[in-house]
């Protein structure tokens, strides 16, 4: 067999495998990534390759040199794909042209865009499917050839897989991520120009001995008995539905295994590869006994029988693949190349068994449909074409019939029992009753499997973060807590599902959480209420929302005086999921302003022609691939193109598990198409962060904001999303547009080309550990951006230059609250100005300057006194060592009367008194154990009366809560604290700490001489 010809179809099918995903990535760009937009190119594609196929049946066993013919398509297939990236740019166009001719009639428009796709496709995917037919007329060139077809032919498809494989992993892991969609383009277009010019210019490599005439063939000796017509038909009635069963059992693996290890590029590219990986093997391990096997419908049969227990056991194994992943996980390096590498051997664990099967078909179909020397290249070009027109039917199946009508787990099953009916067909052609009988019971057998267990499937331990915590929990041998599953759905785009844990609900996209009614509420609203408190238009906007997820967001827009609120949602599942978020989202369905969409963002905004007031994107994590596609440099042209002159555009964009070069990535991109951006965080300390985004200056305005914030309904729910006033606004300030410019200097730009960032954040996710320090910078006192002078307006009396004063304070922003305390205070000053100093100070002394606490000022803190039953040694040592302790106390040396009150045995700590508490707080504070003073402080504050008394628990429970970053909990507190030490007509502060701030920071005599105790 000659090797060359076989190495070159191996590259033919590494360039097809290339090309298929990168002209199916650009026209999903402009149609959009719907299971039904990507659903029309695949088709498109798979039916020019049945065409081809079909075609080139028809000629090639009149070819006289079918290697030459060979040549030839992949010449003009390669000289094809130079053109495509041009062709493409006409396509944007089209597909605006197709929504203002035809509005949204989804029907119709689904067609046009099929035919719009094929129309670009159909000429390189017809000599696509012309190379099969070509090279076995060149591989079956003698009569005494037919005997070993079945390994020949094999043998061919199998090194075409092989070189899909390669394709695959060379496009997901090399090309795309380093050169490009053109520069992949590029490469595999020469791939193809590179074999053809080999094989022309070196033919006599490729001349085989040519056989004899066809006049002469019949002269010959008759070729192998061939198989009855009957059995024929069956064969090829069989190889069609087996490509559409493996069609379907792509798409249903692909959905499931995209719930376990992630939807990632990278994790749909290790199943694609696991399932080429089979289909290839299977075919080159069937081959010979193709050949052998005197009865190879008896053998196809038992390959369909055996396809269907690979199934079965994929089915059993399925919901318990993330605790294999965890194990993995635990027992190796979670470097990013190890999770890869354990996310491919679980897509094998699923799909290899009958994949490699499903291989096995081929070459036992194709030695059945050949009937004879002279029709090789129709028969097996016939027979392709069927294969192809099954796959195309099973590509369309498994994403709007099986799926949304039975499920995953319904859709497995019947597509087992399609391949085991297969099994009972082929033994019936041979009689063999047996077998029909093994294929009916393993049928029956299927309908008593055990369902998967959801809350199990969905752990979304793709998420390292997730699966750690997991491993954690087993280490420890702690219970790993359980969910409550509320809703379930394998939606047509994404598999949906809800849980209840103790309180909260979480929305679920294919495992990975995506919204909640708890954690998530801040960012939820803020990402629908900010932009319309920006938005400097007089009339009532026109909304544009991308993403639905728990209708949150939507609400919240809704409680804005707005005209009208589009939303667009890829998979409709999620809207039926919102039902379970009704408490929180203001039911947003219910509202007369807004319409729900179905589809994508991306090609929503493309095909419009009208324009919106307000743009609000919030999207899933941009390491999902489709989702990456809505932080590209073209998607914010799109969003910009149908942005009014005055309008606001908001985008939601992640500080967590993503490397600070990619989240510059995305903020100088975004910069790049609008000059005048913002970057806010979401609440206090979060790592969500809000882009807004305008095409003229958009200064922040004190007095805008407060106007909108005068309605009632919007002020209530920017209280939900911890926003009291329009100070707090301000307040979480993180880049100006200046700043924005400076921060981003050097950063990559995301573009639909590089892909930047579809292929860095998944690895950013993998390796997130390395990342996790980076928020402490951005929320540290050492973040130099932010500054709030040069961009707010409407700051004109000391009063509202001290309310921001405070505001910053209270998100933690000690060096700008300074700034504006000092500009009310030269602005004239007043009471306002003097509490916003006051605070500053109450935050800002430290250790000596402290007040005289926990000392009352009407004498010390009642000794503690244990319990009746405490043995008297203990007793006296207590009194002896409280003695010591605030002798310790009054020389500064807090860390030491920390070590002699923290060798008290523990069980007295609960008995000894709520002074010793306030003590044992205040001893907690003045050794940094900052989280454990908050605990016992918590519990005193509670207490009116105590408070009453001991008024200074609250100054340290402030000043605790400072330290842990709750800034929100410190100034209440340390208000409450000033209020009651005013009503007592006692001093704030001693003297040393008065006046202007301390600077910060400003360590005292026990830090300088003593080292805080370590637990």
């Amino acid at each position: 067999m000659p090797a060359l010809v076989l190495a070159c179809f191996f590259l033919s099918g590494a360039s097809g495998l290339i090309l298929e995903l990168l002209w199916t990535r650009m026209l999903t760009l402009v149609f959009g990534s719907t299971t039904l937009a990507i659903s029309t190119v695949l088709t498109a594609f798979m039916a020019g390759l049945g065409i081809g196929s079909y075609l080139a049946g028809k000629i090639a066993d009149r070819v006289r040199d079918p290697v030459r013919a060979y040549a030839l398509a992949e010449a003009a297939i390669g000289l094809y794909a130079l053109a495509v990236p041009w062709a493409m740019e006409l396509y944007p166009g089209i597909n605006q042209w197709l929504w203002s001719a035809f509005g949204d009639r989804y029907a119709v428009l689904s067609l046009l865009r099929f035919a719009a796709s094929s129309a670009l496709l159909i000429v390189p995917t017809t000599l696509m499917g012309a190379t099969l037919p070509f090279l076995s007329r060149f591989f079956v060139a003698r009569p005494h050839e037919m005997g070993g077809i079945g390994r020949r032919l094999g043998t061919l498809y199998a090194a075409n897989l092989l070189g899909a494989v390669a394709g695959a992993f060379l496009a997901g892991f090399l090309l795309l991520p380093n050169v490009g969609v053109r520069g992949t383009n590029l490469i595999a277009a020469g791939f193809d120009l590179t074999l053809a010019a080999a094989i022309l210019l070196g033919r006599r490599w490729f001349v085989r001995t040519r056989g004899p005439s066809l006049d002469e063939l019949y002269a010959e000796a008759n070729p192998r008995a061939l198989p009855v017509e009957t059995g024929r038909r069956v064969v090829l009635f069989a190889f069609a539905v087996s490509g559409a069963t493996a069609m379907t059992m792509q798409g249903l693996w692909t959905r499931a295994l995209a719930v376990v290890i992630g939807s990632s590029i990278f994790s749909f590219t290790l199943i694609l590869l696991a399932f080429l990986v089979g289909l290839g093997g299977g075919s080159a391990a069937f081959g010979r006994v193709a050949q052998r096997t005197a009865d190879p419908v008896r053998w196809l049969a038992g390959v369909h029988l055996g396809i269907g227990a690979g199934i079965g056991l994929s089915y059993l194994v399925m919901d318990q693949l993330p605790f294999l992943f965890a194990w993995f996980l635990g027992s190796t390096t979670m470097t990013s190349d190890a999770v890869l590498a354990c996310q491919f051997v679980l897509a094998c664990v699923a799909v290899l068994p009958a994949t490699f099967l499903m291989g096995a078909v081929f070459p036992f179909s194709v030695r059945m449909a050949a009937r004879n020397f002279a029709t090789v290249g129709r028969d097996v070009g016939s027979a392709y074409a069927l294969n192809t027109v099954g796959a195309i039917a099973g590509s369309f199946l498994s994403g709007f019939v099986v799926l949304p009508m039975l499920g995953l787990q319904r859709g497995i099953y019947v597509t087992a029992c399609v391949g085991l009916g297969l099994a009972a067909l082929l033994f019936g052609v041979t009689r063999k009753v047996a077998g029909i009988v093994a294929a009916v019971a393993m049928a029956c057998a299927g309908l008593f499997l055990p369902r998967w267990n959801l809350v199990n499937f969905s752990q979304g331990f793709f998420r390292v973060s997730i699966a750690r915590d997991y491993i954690r929990s087993r280490t420890h041998d702690q219970t790993w807590a359980v969910p409550e599953l509320l809703f379930y759905e394998d939606g047509v785009a994404t598999t949906v599902s809800v849980e209840k844990w103790k309180k909260t609900v979480s929305l679920k996209n294919n495992g990975k959480v995506d919204a909640s009614s708890d954690a998530d509420m801040p960012t939820q609203i803020a990402v629908g209420l900010l932009p319309l408190l920006l938005y400097p238009g007089e009339h009532p906007p026109k909304v544009a929302l991308i993403g639905f997820g728990s209708g949150v967001t939507a609400g919240s827009i809704t409680r804005f005086p707005i005209a009208s609120l589009e939303v667009v949602e890829l998979e409709p599942a999620v809207y039926r999921a919102s039902r379970f978020f009704e408490d929180v989202n203001h039911r947003p369905l219910e509202n007369s302003k807004v319409t729900a969409r179905v589809g994508d963002g991306r090609n929503f905004l493309g095909q419009r022609t009208d324009r919106f007031d307000v743009i609000v994107s919030e999207p899933s994590n941009p390491w999902i691939t489709g989702v990456s596609n809505l932080f590209t440099r073209e998607y914010f042209e799109a969003v910009k193109a149908r942005l009014a002159p005055d309008g606001v555009f908001c985008q939601w964009a992640q500080l967590y598990e993503m490397a600070p070069w990619n989240v510059k990535a995305i903020y100088r991109t975004l910069r790049e198409v609008f000059p005048h951006a913002y970057v806010f965080a979401a609440e206090d300390l979060s790592s969500d962060t809000i882009l807004i985004a305008s095409l003229r200056p958009l200064p922040l305005d004190l007095r805008l904001l407060e106007r909108a914030l005068g309605d009632p309904r919007t002020a209530a729910e920017a209280k939900r999303g911890k926003v009291a006033s329009a100070h707090d606004i301000l307040a979480q300030l993180l880049l100006t547009p200046e700043e924005l410019e400076s921060f981003t200097a050097g950063a990559r730009l995301n573009t639909d080309d590089n892909a930047l960032i579809e292929f860095a954040a998944p690895r950013d996710l993998l390796g997130y550990v390395k990342y996790d320090p980076y928020l402490a910078k951005v929320y540290g006192p050492q973040w130099p951006y932010g500054r709030l002078t040069e961009v707010v307006t409407g700051y004109e009396r000391p009063q509202q230059m001290a309310g921001l004063s405070v505001a910053l304070l209270a998100h933690g922003r000690s060096r700008e609250a300074e700034l504006w305390a000092r500009r009310a205070e030269t602005a004239g000053g007043g009471a306002e100005a003097e509490h916003a100093r006051l605070l500053l100070n109450l935050v800002a002394t430290r250790d000596s300057r402290d007040p005289e606490i926990p000392l009352a000022p009407e004498g010390d803190l009642t000794p503690p006194t244990p319990p009746p039953d405490t043995k008297a040694e203990l007793r006296e040592r207590i009194a002896r060592e409280y003695g010591e302790v605030v002798a310790l106390l009054k020389a500064h040396r807090p860390a030491q009367a920390f070590k002699v009150v923290e060798a008290w045995p523990a069980e007295l700590a609960g008995n000894l008194g709520p002074d010793f508490a306030l003590l044992s707080g205040f001893l907690d504070y003045k050794s940094q154990f900052f989280a454990d003073a908050v605990d016992e402080l918590t519990a005193l504050a509670a207490d009116p009366a105590f408070v009453a008394r001991r008024p200074a628990t609250l100054y340290y429970l402030g000043r605790s809560h400072f330290a842990v970053s709750a800034y929100a909990k410190a100034i209440p507190a340390l208000e409450e604290f000033v209020r009651r030490e005013r009503a007592a007509g006692r001093p704030l502060l001693p003297a040393s700490a008065s006046g202007s701030m301390a600077r910060w920071p400003s360590p005292g005599p026990d830090r300088q001489n003593e080292t805080a105790p370590a637990r």
